[in-house]
């Protein structure tokens, strides 16, 4: 009994139901047909960083302690940020079925960097430096990978992810022909449980969200190498085996921003630590407002883009170097009570704002009661689809120490941190692809339904499903629960007490064999 977890970083039905509908994706097809399907619901974050550690570990945040692509520590004067490659806490699948001598291979998954040592072999994914550092276990096979593709990359330039410079589309497909080539590479290993993480949907829904609903050629070409990956992971099962393919959320595409931090900063809620900076900031966003406005009456947005991917080429623009740099606000902490240290929720229709301590749950409350009244000019629709409190992220040991609000953006909308805007709400010229809860899920091999949908399950019910299926017992620990209705017999669960009932008898045939 072997398990393939195919991870697709912000697969959406959304995008897959169409190019299938199409024929464009025989795999895909065979997938559904073959098996079970239902929507896989991400966190109340659904970020890529604790989403893929949440499927990994089958725990919240607060226990295995990623909830940004940074973490923050605020002193008195300062707010710090540390850029996020790896979990802190919980035992990922890898290391459960390593210590029960299951051969991993686990390839390309995000925050696995540093690699970790396992039974079998680890190339970490995104957030990893570059294929200079040392990003596999072992430490050998990395020469293996090279010596077998010399061009293989973890991710694609941040420039171009971040639409600088380059073609997102055309350098998406080449760094997805080297995951390919690596997939088959592993594939040739013995595995009992192999995780692969292909990252290209998320790069491109991003900035061409129209384009891809349009059924560009270029994104035609991208989904089709996504589903030839597929249907080598369809072939390499065998009549016991089961595949899951699953994303860490799904996604949709917006036409409206709303500037919440700078909603806070009017509100008396914070203070920028230069006044004459904010005053800047006011002046150069009227500019860009009048220039933007002028851009797209003459319907020159091409033109523009083009210009400014020119400048960049030529060094006269700065470009993105690092895949997520830190950026922090200015501001005056003394005298902040409530702020939005980080840029992610922008890409996920979300705010993660931070509460100062001196805040009042009664002052909060009122906060809260002011945001539900906000709603977009342009449609009516309300900011926000929901708030919650802190107590959404777990309980744990890396739960936030400091009290939060989080914010999840109403239809149409996402949300933006930045200060200085006088509009607090703004309109953009075509579609913004960025994250939504309902993520993908499909099951398919020994056991599993054929041609099913199966109500909504969660990113924590990966784990104990994976575990049931491999006859391993569920750790007490895990948040999930078996995703049963998709097989045609429930899988058993073994419990904790069982597992040490095992490794005792074990222990003692062992001793007696060796009297």
């Amino acid at each position: 009994m072997r398990v393939l977890l195919f991870g697709v970083d912000g697969l959406t039905f959304d995008i897959v139901n169409p190019y299938m509908e199409r024929g464009l994706l025989p795999n895909f097809q065979r997938l559904r047909d073959g098996g079970t399907q239902g929507v896989l619901k991400s966190l109340v974050l659904p970020m890529t960083p604790p989403a893929w550690m949440s499927i990994a570990t089958g725990l919240s945040p607060a226990k295995h302690g990623v909830y940004d692509f940074w973490e923050y520590e605020k002193t008195e004067n300062n707010l710090q940020g540390q850029i996020v490659t790896h979990r802190k806490g919980g035992k990922a699948i890898w290391n459960i079925l390593s210590d029960w001598g299951k051969r991993v291979l686990v390839a390309n998954v995000p925050l696995t960097y540093p690699p970790e040592p396992v039974n079998g072999i680890m190339l970490s994914g995104y957030m990893a430096p570059d294929m200079k550092s040392g990003v596999t276990y072992p430490a050998d096979f990395k020469d293996e990978l090279l010596a077998a593709i010399p061009d293989y990359k973890i991710d694609i330039d941040p420039s171009i992810s971040a639409a600088e410079k380059g073609d997102v589309f055309v350098e998406t497909l080449d760094v997805t022909r080297t995951r390919t080539q690596m997939f088959r590479l592993m594939l040739t290993k013995p595995w009992d449980f192999l995780f692969i993480t292909y990252v290209g949907a998320d790069r491109i829904q991003h900035l061409r969200w129209d384009e891809i609903m349009a059924f560009h050629p270029l994104a035609v070409e991208y989904y089709q190498k996504l589903d030839e990956a597929l249907g080598l992971a369809l072939d390499a099962l065998e009549k016991d085996d089961l595949l899951m393919l699953v994303s860490d959320h799904g996604f949709r595409g917006i036409h409206h921003r709303f500037y919440l931090q700078e909603y806070l900063h009017r509100q008396g809620l914070q203070r920028m630590r230069n006044t004459s900076a904010r005053q800047r900031a006011e002046r150069v966003y009227r500019v860009k407002k009048t220039v933007r406005k002028i851009v797209w009456g003459l319907k020159l947005q091409g033109i523009a883009h083009a210009i400014r991917r020119q400048f960049r080429s030529k060094g006269l623009m700065e470009t993105k170097q690092e895949a997520q740099p830190v950026r922090l606000p200015d501001l005056d902490w003394a005298n902040t009570k409530a702020w939005i240290p980080g840029y992610s929720g922008a890409i996920a229709g979300y705010a993660n704002v931070f509460l100062d301590d001196s805040m009042t749950e009664e002052q909060i409350e009122e906060m809260v009661a002011a945001i539900r009244e906000i709603r977009n000019p342009a449609t009516g629709q309300p900011l926000a689809l929901e708030i919650h409190r802190e107590d959404t992220l777990g309980t744990g040991e890396f739960a936030p120490r400091e009290r939060h609000l989080i914010v999840l953006a109403g239809e149409d909308i996402t949300i933006i941190n930045k200060l200085g805007y006088t509009s607090l709400w703004e309109s953009v010229g075509g579609s913004m692809g960025i994250h939504h809860p309902d993520g993908v899920l499909y099951l398919y091999g020994a056991g599993v339904k054929q041609g099913e949908t199966i109500a909504p399950t969660h990113v924590y019910d990966v784990v104990p499903t994976i575990l049931s299926f491999m006859n391993i017992p569920l750790p007490d620990e895990l948040e999930g629960k078996i995703i049963n209705e998709a097989f045609e017999r429930p899988l058993s669960q073994h419990t904790n007490a069982e597992s040490n009932s095992v490794v005792r008898r074990k222990l003692r045939k062992l001793a007696t064999q060796n009297t």
